[in-house]
């Protein structure tokens, strides 16, 4: 694995061969390794009010793809 900026990388070999702590492969192209489990749907506005409010409500402050660090403008 190889650390550029503090993000992982590895090679699509290894990490579709789920052994992307070993790769060294710095001459093949290099792809950021993603977090394990789900991808965040909803931004932290809208899944600080979830926990807050104990509701399920679907994040639509900027469409469907939302990253873990959007701003939610539904509140403002």
């Amino acid at each position: 694995m190889i650390v550029i900026n503090n993000v992982k990388f590895a090679c699509s070999a290894c990490i579709k061969g789920h052994r992307s702590s070993l790769c060294k492969h710095t001459e093949r192209t290099l792809f950021p390794i993603r977090r394990k489990g789900r991808p965040i749907s909803q931004c932290d506005t809208c899944r600080e009010q979830r926990r807050k409010f104990r509701v399920h409500q679907k994040c639509n402050c900027h469409g469907n793809k939302m990253k873990q660090r959007d701003v939610c403008h539904k509140l403002q």
